[in-house]
């Protein structure tokens, strides 16, 4: 799929608690971090761009609500596919800030359909991928139930794995301040 055909969603959402402070607003080279992933998201050439759990406002973006609230990142994920204006939709954390733009659009290239998931050797990123919105009803499906992971969705429909050959660090996520300094520190290569 291309750019137009495509919405996005930075998952912000979460309590930060072991960060002590909302990471989408903290400071990562000139910007915070949520318009850091955004801008990253507009240079692919997506325009419908969708900030799941964030309370503030960033030009060019829609803030989008949990249907169910406080049952983790699934639930960022169905008030997304729910709300996007295409048919699939792509989502990056807002706390993988060195994920190339590159590889993004790899990933976007790669999605023909159902969930495309990008894999790190044999870790699965679930919050690096590309779900159809016509998934969303299923996703309800395990928000109403009891154990409401992101696995057990993918493991209930037609996935497609994006194999990542590149530097693992650029895949590293920031939830704590001695992360983040350390991700802080790299020089951006998107």
């Amino acid at each position: 799929m291309d750019a137009q055909t495509l919405s996005a969603a930075v998952l912000a959402g979460g309590f930060s608690s072991r960060m002590g402070q909302d990471k989408a607003k903290l400071t990562f080279h000139g910007t915070r971090l949520i318009e850091y992933q955004v801008n990253k998201l507009k240079r692919l050439g997506i325009r419908d761009i969708l900030l799941s759990g964030y309370d503030g406002e960033v030009d060019g973006t829609r803030c989008i609500s949990d249907v169910y609230p406080h049952k983790g990142p699934l639930s960022g994920v169905h008030a997304c596919l729910l709300a996007a204006r295409n048919p699939a939709c792509l989502f990056v954390g807002v706390d993988i800030p060195l994920v190339p733009a590159e590889t993004l659009a790899d990933l976007m290239q790669t999605h023909e359909g159902g969930a495309t998931v990008l894999f790190a050797a044999e870790k699965m990123e679930p919050l690096l991928a590309v779900y159809d919105c016509s998934l969303a009803p299923q996703v309800e499906e395990i928000l109403l139930s009891e154990k409401t992971s992101m696995k057990r969705f993918l493991s209930n429909v037609s996935m497609k794995p994006y194999q990542y050959l590149g530097d693992p660090e650029l895949l590293a996520n920031c939830n704590t301040p001695d992360e983040f300094a350390r991700i802080a520190a790299q020089e951006p290569r998107s």
